[in-house]
């Protein structure tokens, strides 16, 4: 017989998978940057007007996200991986950590996104 989860670790698989799936639309924006910053590095000497503005801010959203983008991977696999290292040390305490790390960092990175 299948032993059902709490209604609270359901909720927490729910946001679990909601936030992932957020994160995963933040790198693909953090990966397009970064082929538009080397467009612009190479071709810029040909393109009229000026892009060091441009450039400045593609390499912060680049290097938020990228922060952004290590918290979130972490997090991930210390879930994925929790059972394997229960006996090691406060665990429970390491990801409420990852999640205050990455709620900390999303705004800042996030709002990068409006300047462009």
């Amino acid at each position: 017989m299948r032993e059902e989860a709490s209604p609270e670790a359901q909720h927490q698989l729910r946001v679990s998978h909601a936030k992932r799936s957020n994160y995963t639309s933040f790198h693909d924006v953090r990966k397009a940057g970064k082929k538009l910053r080397y467009l612009l590095e190479f071709f810029g000497l040909v393109l009229h007007g000026g892009h060091k503005r441009t450039l400045k801010l593609l390499k912060q959203i680049q290097k938020r996200f990228g922060t952004l983008n290590d918290v979130v991977a972490s997090e991930m696999l210390l879930r994925d991986n929790a059972a394997l290292l229960a006996g090691s040390g406060d665990t429970d305490a390491v990801l409420h950590w990852f999640e205050r790390e990455r709620k900390r960092r999303l705004r800042p990175a996030a709002g990068l996104l409006r300047k462009l």
